[in-house]
């Protein structure tokens, strides 16, 4: 029996281009699939939330704090010039901490969900937040039942501690008249009174 070597050599060579030519474009779709994931997966986490909460911003905040010293603690927290939004949601926010050891004060500004500029302030003794204060949402459907049935301009929060107890001030401006405050306790959610004036 004759083997005709050239056919088997063709047929072996034709067998490998198409065998080398399915696994490049294999691959290729499984590299073009993988770069499209990625691409994917870095639009999701690079998508940056514009309103934040008091929360959201001060986890940001936080970590720009430690680093700057690693005992700072929060002293103050406001969304600086106040919101339109009434979900407890705010553009920019302003956060205060101190370092006790080194006697400073640290200015963090987030806006659009970044930190927009770092200060340091000369120190004054503050006491500091603690606990697990509630969030703005939260406060502000507690003041909302306080506020009058007026067109509203903004919405202002700040927290503090006050002799010991941790509060919310919310600040509700409207388009004609005083301003109302209605202070929460921030740690229980608790009502603790409203006042009218600047």
């Amino acid at each position: 029996m004759r083997i005709n070597i050239n056919n088997l050599g063709v047929r072996a060579i034709i067998l490998l281009s198409i065998l080398v030519i399915g696994t490049v474009f294999i691959s290729g779709c499984a590299q073009e699939s993988e770069e499209k994931s990625t691409t994917e997966a870095t639009a999701a986490t690079t998508t940056i939330k514009v309103e934040l909460t008091a929360r959201e911003a001060f986890r940001i905040a936080q970590i720009m704090a430690k680093d700057w010293e690693s005992d700072a603690a929060l002293v103050n927290l406001t969304n600086f010039r106040g919101t339109s939004l009434s979900d407890g949601r705010s553009v920019r926010w302003k956060l205060e901490f101190n370092s006790i050891s080194m006697k400073k004060e640290l200015e963090v500004h987030i806006s659009r969900g970044k930190i927009l500029q770092t200060i340091e302030e000369k120190y004054k003794e503050r006491d500091v937040i603690s606990g697990e204060w509630i969030d703005t949402p939260k406060a502000m459907d507690i003041a909302l039942k306080y506020f009058n049935d007026k067109p509203i301009k903004n919405y202002w929060f700040g927290i503090g501690n006050n002799e010991g107890t941790i509060v919310w001030y919310v600040k509700c401006d409207y388009n004609e008249g005083v301003p109302t405050w209605v202070n929460i306790n921030a740690l229980t959610g608790e009502f603790i009174q409203t006042r009218e004036g600047y």
